[in-house]
């Protein structure tokens, strides 16, 4: 409802109470259902992180076609040069949009809002740290077959796990306003929104699983692999 003088009131109000804490070595979360809703051609990653430390590179959200490397997307982190990526392969030809390293998240204890899109018609991938534009990269190559796989916290074709928390995930299959996922700041409900095609808030608190609370008909959770831990640090 919105107000005479211009204020608005939610109409829900999350909870965010829970996050998962992965240790860098071989945690995940495996939610290889979901990766066909994924749109190669376009979409958008949001995600809560908080960075501890890392010796290599390591994964956010990573989803690919099965059985070749020629096509993928991942929102990543790369630990030799303190930047953060978002990654979009077509055919074979790579296309990153780059937060420079004087805005490394790794090791300052603070969580952090990431937001990745890309989209072939406007020829573009870009990523956003706490709702500010870092980069703009152009020349896509054209995405090619179906995703079959798609995990978080780990790359699904080498050993480069996430090494902290991870929070809120999300995968549209358009581009979506990074200030509308920012949120000024907070975690905001995300279930029912335009094009959204996975959520995985990681609220459980306890068990094997994170549920895919996007609303949809199809919804696939995932499924938590060497028991990352259930913790109350969230953004």
């Amino acid at each position: 409802m919105k107000l005479g003088f211009g204020a608005n009131i939610k109409s829900s109000i999350h909870h965010d109470n829970y996050s998962l804490d992965f240790d860098g070595v071989d945690q995940y979360i495996t939610m290889d259902g979901a990766a066909s809703s994924i749109n190669g051609a376009e979409g958008t990653i949001s995600a809560w992180v908080k960075l501890h430390t890392t010796s290599s590179g390591c994964i956010v959200l990573r989803t690919q076609v099965d059985g070749t490397t020629a096509n993928y997307i991942a929102l990543w982190y790369h630990a030799s040069n303190n930047q953060t990526y978002m990654t979009h392969k077509g055919g074979g030809t790579v296309t990153h949009a780059i937060i420079e390293a004087g805005d490394t998240i790794e090791g300052d204890t603070d969580w952090h809002h990431l937001v990745g899109t890309w989209s072939e018609s406007a020829d573009e991938v870009k990523i956003y740290l706490d709702g500010v534009l870092k980069a703009t990269t152009n020349s896509l190559g054209t995405y090619s077959g179906t995703n079959t796989l798609c995990d978080i916290g780990q790359n699904t074709q080498s050993a480069n796990f996430w090494n902290g928390l991870i929070n809120e995930v999300a995968v549209f299959d358009r581009v979506v306003s990074a200030t509308t996922l920012y949120n000024s700041g907070s975690p905001t409900d995300l279930t029912g929104m335009a094009y959204l095609v996975g959520y995985w808030k990681i609220e459980e608190g306890a068990g094997t699983v994170a549920i895919d609370s996007s609303g949809k008909v199809r919804e696939t959770n995932g499924t938590l692999t060497n028991s990352p831990t259930w913790g109350t640090d969230t953004p």
